[in-house]
């Protein structure tokens, strides 16, 4: 076991510090710019990936879904930001429930099939981080600073859990979905993670109430992660791709900041 997760770890690393120095780095600069740019690509190589997997093809119907939502927030911003998150933060927060009471395998529409089911979720994605850097006032702090934790705890999360339940994980959550993600490693990374906001608040690094909202968005990268499994599984792949060595795909990467980056933003807009 020991060596088994500890070739898996040297498989994912490289990886993962090409992809966190390129992440933060970017932040560091501070370049709203930059980052619409990154995340352009983002939701290009997440579309490519999607379609590379739905049977669906692309129609006039699905093109206008993509466009009027990117047009709408250019002309009216912040107030359609707002409507548009509120609608993904009660998606996950449905699917949340769905899958706590053991009904989200049941949802049909779950499926990589489901073209505009992607469309809606990349766009959710992208408005989250750009209304995050734009909208909220988080007083002293950068909101460059805030999207740096948001998406720093959402993978300490995923480490959290996969260390978590690699070594002592017995008891599968949701074996239906994904049967290697354990209970164990699901309170394990819950844990670690609110002991690490804890720790920043303690030490004045953040205010209560952005650890608060920390907080409260820690389950939804179970969530996103649950999901993703569930699309994998609808259409009986291992992963999304593979154009991260050691991690699959891109849907793979960010599943769990799929999730989490719009309900946090959504939260933002409503409580700050």
């Amino acid at each position: 076991m020991a060596k088994e997760l500890y070739s898996n770890i040297l498989t994912r690393l490289p990886a993962a510090l090409v992809i966190a120095v390129i992440s933060f780095g970017m932040l560091y600069l501070e370049s709203f710019i930059l980052v619409c740019i990154f995340m352009a690509g983002i939701g290009f190589l997440l579309c490519y990936e999607w379609l590379q997997l739905s049977s669906r093809k692309v129609n006039l119907t699905q093109i206008i879904f993509l466009i009027t939502p990117a047009v709408l927030f250019v002309f009216f911003g912040k107030g359609f930001a707002c409507y548009f998150l509120l609608l993904s933060l009660s998606f996950w927060f449905v699917y949340g429930c769905l899958l706590s009471s053991g009904n989200a395998s049941h949802v049909s529409g779950i499926k990589f099939n489901n073209n505009y089911l992607g469309i809606f979720l990349i766009q959710a994605l992208i408005f989250g981080v750009v209304s995050i850097l734009i909208f909220p006032d988080f007083g002293n702090y950068s909101s460059y600073f805030i999207l740096f934790l948001l998406l720093l705890i959402t993978a300490l999360i995923d480490v959290a859990a996969y260390l978590v339940g690699s070594i002592i994980g017995k008891t599968p959550l949701f074996p239906e979905l994904s049967p290697n993600k354990t209970l164990e490693g699901f309170f394990g990374a819950l844990i670690v993670t609110f002991l690490f906001i804890g720790l920043l608040h303690w030490l004045a690094f953040i205010s209560f109430k952005i650890f608060a909202l920390l907080a409260l968005v820690m389950p939804f990268a179970f969530a996103g992660d649950y999901f993703e499994s569930q699309l994998k599984r609808n259409q009986q792949v291992k992963d999304s791709g593979s154009l991260i060595p050691g991690h699959g795909g891109i849907w793979d990467r960010l599943d769990s900041h799929i999730a989490v980056i719009p309900v946090f933003a959504a939260l933002c807009l409503l409580l700050i």
